[in-house]
């Protein structure tokens, strides 16, 4: 009889007290950006659960402080989503991220964690040689996988239990399908907000008390040739491409040059809300039309229909280069300027 009873009360029990979490990279094989195998010191990863909406997009994703993607008990919100950091661990060993050298985390640290029942398990795997200071920037390298129990990708995906205490745990990692992963840069657009306003940058760059922010706006603190606010708000010089087309005569006996096609290379900063960026055109330096340069969606556009940008990569920490070109009148010689807030550049 008492045979009979424990033997019902481990079926229950393990039926419904699953509650633990063994977690960690499984089968697969973790390299750096560089495509050495993470270790000690150059792996970082970290366990996540979807509490509310879904899985948010760390690659374009920004979070409050970059301490916080990696900080066991750190709450991530995005819109509806709602995303919680549940732990953290160093234990790769020539690329594999032990399983058994990641203490469970306990149902009761779950708790603790105010983690519910049902929410779906992630693992983030972060290159530590691409922080900063400890941290994740924006030139930081990571991938994040989905887990299941025993890594079984045709199972449900790997969840929080339910319980108020386990002596078992779930063993949850990666697709046991998925041998080796690499790392892809972590394009956070808006940059963690680095210098995302002139007085930090200023004060960075040069030293600048507060009170002389506005005051140094438009010198050259550097002697280079350039206003700190041109500095700030443009990377770089703007450069410029002519493209030339040309033709042949009646008789066939020269080529015609006609007038070029021209292309404006730019760096902007799209981190900060307060700059306000226009593209001046004109084919004769008297008249000028004014498009307002705008940065939505991740993407940058010109008011001007006619004018398109042809290119727009992320540099970091907020920094976009750009390659403007008018296509409202492509034999005219264009001649191009910037302005940043109201002043020509």
């Amino acid at each position: 009889m008492k045979k009979n009873i424990l033997i019902l009360f481990l079926a229950f029990y393990s039926a419904l007290a699953f509650a633990n979490l063994d977690w960690g990279g499984g089968q697969t094989n973790f390299s750096s950006e560089s495509g050495l195998a993470l270790d000690r010191d150059s792996g970082y990863a970290v366990l996540i659960s979807v509490r509310a909406g879904q899985l948010i997009d760390f690659e374009t994703f920004v979070a409050d402080a970059p301490i916080d993607l990696v900080t066991p008990g750190a709450i991530l919100t995005e819109g509806t989503s709602v995303n919680y950091v549940l732990a953290a661990s160093r234990e790769f060993y020539s690329g594999y991220l032990l399983n058994s050298a990641i203490p469970d985390l306990l149902l009761d640290e779950q708790q603790l964690l105010g983690i519910a029942p049902g929410e779906d398990l992630y693992v983030i795997v972060w290159d530590a040689h691409t922080f900063e200071d400890g941290l994740p920037t924006d030139n930081s390298y990571f991938t994040v996988l989905p887990l299941y129990l025993e890594g079984n990708s045709n199972s449900l995906q790997a969840q929080t239990s339910s319980g108020a205490v386990s002596f078992f745990s779930d063993l949850v990692y990666p697709d046991q399908l998925l041998e080796s992963q690499g790392l892809q840069l972590l394009a956070h657009y808006a940059g963690f907000n680095t210098y995302s306003d002139f007085a930090a940058w200023a004060e960075s760059s040069y030293a600048i008390a507060d009170g002389a922010v506005d005051a140094v706006k438009y010198e050259d603190s550097n002697g280079n040739g350039r206003s700190n606010i041109e500095e700030y708000a443009f990377e770089a010089p703007l450069t410029m491409k002519r493209t030339y087309t040309v033709s042949s005569d009646a008789a066939g006996s020269a080529d015609i040059p006609i007038p070029y096609q021209a292309e404006l290379y730019v760096k902007l900063r799209a981190n900060d809300p307060l700059l306000a960026y226009s593209l001046d055109i004109s084919s004769d330096l008297k008249t000028w039309k004014s498009c307002a340069l705008g940065f939505l969606d991740n993407q940058w556009s010109c008011a001007d229909e006619a004018v398109e940008v042809t290119s727009s990569v992320y540099q970091g920490k907020g920094v976009w280069s750009i390659a403007v070109v008018n296509n409202q009148a492509p034999q005219s010689a264009s001649f191009f300027r910037f302005s940043v807030l109201g002043n020509q550049i």
